[in-house]
Order: C-alpha cells, then structure tokens, then sequence
C-alpha cells in the first residue's frame, strides 16, 4: 500500500518535473505544455505560480523543454531541474489526494482521514519525505 502511494506522489512529481516550468517565447510555450500535461493526469495547478517559476527558466532551458514536447525528457541544466522541483509547490493538494484516491481506489479510502493525515503539508513537503504518521490508517487493508 506504502508504494502505491508513494507512486502516486512519484507520477506527479515525475510529469511536473518532465515539464519544467513559462513567461513569454518559449516561456509560455512551457507553462502551456505544463498545464495540460497537469490537466490530462487531473492535477491542478497555480498558474501564476508555474508562470513565476517558468520565468527563472534560462532560454536554453525553456527551448529544451519545449522542443522535447510534453512525453519527452529535457536534459536541463542543474538550475533548470531545481526549478523543475519547485513546480510541485503549485499542485493543488485537494488535487494530489484526488490522484491517489483514484489510483488506490476510492473504496479503499477514508478521504476525510486522509486529508486530516495530509493536513499542514504541501505537494513538495510530501513527495520529498516520508508519508505522514496515520496516513496509511487512511487505507483499507487490499487497497
């Protein structure tokens, strides 16, 4: 149970991370490739706050991403992959445990338990450390 939803977070992390971060040319051509990646996976993101960070993007790191498209893996420079970080503080977290709701299966959750468990932590927070205490209470055994 511990790894499916620690997958779960893993996903997230991984398609925001392939994305990169936008503002202006190239810029908001990734903060548009983002959002829709975010969208197609049912993550909501900030706007305001990807296109901030989008914005620190350097031009050849915001052209690597766009020319590698949404499926494609960037080889960024080691500021544009911190940057590529920062974008899990812009998930939504209602949207993240909507995620794993739905990938462990909404019969096998307490929702509410799990929010309470998830309370106070961001997207970022939970994706790098460990899972909360009584998180895992949240889950039925066989989910």
């Amino acid at each position: 149970m511990r790894t499916r939803i620690i997958c779960s977070i893993a996903t997230a992390a991984l398609v925001l991370g392939a994305c990169g971060g936008g503002g202006g040319g190239s810029r908001g051509e990734v903060v548009d490739q983002l959002m829709t990646s975010a969208k197609d996976t049912g993550l909501d993101l900030d706007k305001s706050c990807v296109e901030d960070i989008a914005s620190k993007l350097s031009d050849d790191d915001a052209k690597r991403i766009v020319d590698a498209g949404p499926d494609g893996t960037p080889v960024l420079s080691d500021e544009g992959e911190a940057l590529g970080e920062e974008i899990l503080g812009c998930v939504s977290m209602d949207s993240l445990i909507d995620s794993i709701v739905a990938d462990v299966g909404d019969e096998n959750v307490d929702v509410e338990c799990l929010k309470d468990a998830l309370k106070g932590l961001s997207p970022a927070e939970l994706a790098a450390g460990d899972l909360p205490d009584g998180m895992l209470d949240c889950i039925k055994p066989g989910g």
